[in-house]
């Protein structure tokens, strides 16, 4: 099949094949409306740029050929240096990958990315050899067919898209939200709420809020839809949540992320109550963060190096050709004892 070039996409577009590489390259003085056609013309022929005039079935074949280079893009819409969890997944890919004599090439947002020149440019096979897609679900499915369009060499991590159609290596969702719920319950808590992500999301970011309905269920406690309130996976939608659902009076909280735990400490603290005494508290992701929260935070911990370690194994085989089938690597999530809950 014949390498579209830039002179194809030039003459599609109707204009120079200068022009073309400005677009590309993002350099000034080029119209809104010539970016625009510029970039249709790119989606429909699906141009990928070329880089030291490295071919693509070399890249996939020859070792010599390969950039070494990973990229890393985070979907959820998250400050990828400020977000606790992420922001050690990242840290843990940094030193992954480095033992695996690799380059963490870029990580961009999903938002970052909807520059359509360092699309094109960046995520392109002759840029980097694969990507790690980090907290990617089903709620971003046409996001990732975009992607795959450019890049064979893909591995989602810390999610997964349901029908299977992309490796994927995640925490053990289910069983983080029924040890952390059944934790409760044989501490003598009956009265358990729940901060979740979105209710409306399916697929993995919902499986800790399944896990505490199925250990409610296992023990005979009725579900109160009263006792659940949406966090959104942030400190300032978890203090919301937790505002209404101290008025239903529960004995225990459970977050489904650390994070959010933080937001239910301040809620509860301002309120004048105390933590364990008042109210239990269990998060959910085992980060650093926790332990030094007064008291430090009971929570349910994922082996993170080891997890993304285990992502750029099966990225690795991906690029090689090892791999002609996707897989599903399901980590085991373990409780972290602290000081944040009580019997009673």
């Amino acid at each position: 099949m014949k390498r579209v070039t830039l002179k194809d996409v030039a003459k599609r577009s109707g204009v120079s094949i200068q022009t073309v590489s400005r677009v590309i390259n993002n350099l000034p003085y080029v119209s809104e409306g010539t970016k625009k056609k510029v970039f249709q013309a790119i989606e429909e022929l699906n141009y990928r740029p070329s880089v030291e005039g490295r071919k693509l079935a070399s890249l996939k074949n020859s070792p010599k050929a390969r950039t070494n280079n990973i990229g890393c893009v985070l979907f959820p819409t998250y400050n990828k240096y400020s977000e606790p969890f992420f922001s050690e997944i990242l840290e843990k890919i940094d030193c992954c990958l480095m033992e695996f004599n690799l380059h963490h090439y870029f990580t961009y947002t999903l938002h970052d990315i909807q520059d359509q020149s360092l699309y094109y440019r960046m995520i392109n096979p002759e840029m980097v050899d694969g990507i790690l897609l980090i907290g990617t679900g089903d709620k971003y499915y046409q996001e990732v067919k975009k992607i795959r369009k450019n890049i064979d060499n893909l591995v989602i991590l810390v999610d997964y898209i349901s029908d299977g159609s992309i490796s994927s290596v995640y925490p053990d969702g289910l069983d983080a939200g029924y040890q952390a719920t059944k934790y409760l319950l044989n501490c003598g808590h009956k009265r358990i709420a729940c901060i979740t992500g979105y209710l409306e999301w399916s697929g993995y970011a919902k499986l800790r809020f399944m896990g505490y309905l199925k250990a409610l269920k296992e023990f005979g406690i009725k579900f109160d839809e009263n006792l659940v309130g949406e966090g959104k996976y942030s400190i300032e939608e978890a203090v919301k949540a937790t505002e209404l659902i101290l008025k239903e009076r529960p004995t225990a909280i459970f977050a489904v992320s650390d994070p959010m735990a933080i937001g239910v400490y301040k809620t509860i603290q301002k309120n004048g109550l105390k933590i364990p005494d008042d109210i239990s508290v269990i998060g959910c992701d085992g980060i650093r963060l926790g332990e030094h929260l007064w008291p430090p935070l009971t929570t349910i911990g994922i082996n993170k190096k080891e997890m993304v370690k285990e992502a750029i194994k099966v990225l690795i085989e991906e690029i090689e050709g090892k791999r002609k089938t996707p897989i599903r690597v399901v980590f085991p999530v373990y409780l972290i004892e602290r000081k944040s809950c009580r019997k009673i």
